[in-house]
């Protein structure tokens, strides 16, 4: 492991692990003290109190737990520090850290876009804008979509990033299914605010809901839970749609997971969970990106 300069206890200045280093222990006790000590800080806020933040103290808090999950470290490595018992002990706190701070920054983000007079500049000045962007790309250029095509996305939240993204910059037409009623009133008043009623339909329910609709594959969020029960469900909805196709066993499966020291933030998919399907692709994240990207379809 190469030198780490930090500006203070729980702020990484320089990072440069190469995946491999010399001493693993003396890296685990270098990270161990900040991932802790983020852990014991967040605790302190309820999640009234986070929502209480101004939007950008929100994001520096939660840039601290970022900085440390973009440690460019191999998996062994990142495989040792979340392993670590005290490590492991806190993982639940800061992983419901960052699904709370998400949908507090969604939150955010539409109020923002429905009181903005052109609601593109600030669609484009989010702080997370890039990193979906490029997320997007590495998806695309993985997937081929035809233009009459059409993605079903589970869990596609208050702002949905992925469905804007696709539409605006690939002109895909997507379905946004969300269970939460509050989510799905204003992702549908965001995708209006910015015209893109004609490429984005919202829906309220769960994945059960893609029997009702025509879709030619499907999109599960990385935060759509619970997991287990979601893959079940699209199981035996992607064979039924495959036998109205003509026994299509082709239908695409695509999910995002969290892979390395990206684990750090949520729980990755566990291979019980997607129990019945084989991956064809993986798609690792790339620059700022917490996601990797999985492909995949029914086992014969």
């Amino acid at each position: 492991m190469h030198d780490i300069n930090f500006t203070h206890e729980h702020e990484i200045e320089k990072h440069d692990f190469l995946g491999c280093c010399l001493n693993c222990r003396q890296s685990l006790e270098i990270v161990k003290p900040l991932i802790l000590g983020f852990s014991k800080d967040i605790k302190i806020y309820s999640i009234d109190a986070l929502t209480a933040l101004d939007p950008e103290e929100l994001y520096q808090k939660f840039q601290i737990i970022d900085d440390l999950a973009h440690l460019n470290v191999g998996d062994g490595l990142a495989g040792m520090i979340l392993d670590d018992p005290t490590i492991r002990h806190e993982l639940p706190v800061i992983r419901s850290c960052y699904t709370t701070f998400f949908d507090i920054h969604e939150r955010h983000l539409a109020k923002q876009l429905l009181n903005a007079k052109n609601p593109w500049v600030v669609f484009e000045s989010f702080p997370l804008y890039p990193r979906y962007k490029t997320l997007i790309k590495n998806q695309m250029a993985k997937m081929n979509f035809s233009d009459d095509s059409v993605l079903a996305f589970i869990g596609c939240g208050p702002v949905p990033m992925t469905l804007i993204l696709l539409s605006r910059l690939y002109k895909v037409r997507t379905i946004g299914i969300d269970i939460m009623p509050d989510s799905v009133s204003l992702a549908r008043r965001v995708v209006a605010c910015l015209g893109l009623e004609d490429y984005i339909t919202i829906i309220q329910g769960d994945e059960t809901r893609l029997r009702e609709l025509e879709w030619d594959s499907i999109l599960v969020a990385a935060l759509a839970e619970p997991k287990i029960r979601i893959f079940k469900n699209l199981r035996t909805i992607i064979k039924k749609a495959g036998l109205r196709q003509e026994g299509n066993n082709s239908i695409p499966l695509i999910y995002r997971t969290y892979t390395g020291m990206r684990a750090v933030l949520y729980k990755p998919v566990q291979p019980d969970d997607i129990n019945g399907f084989k991956i064809i692709t993986e798609i690792p994240p790339t620059q700022r990106v917490n996601n990797t990207t999985i492909i995949a379809r029914l086992i014969e």
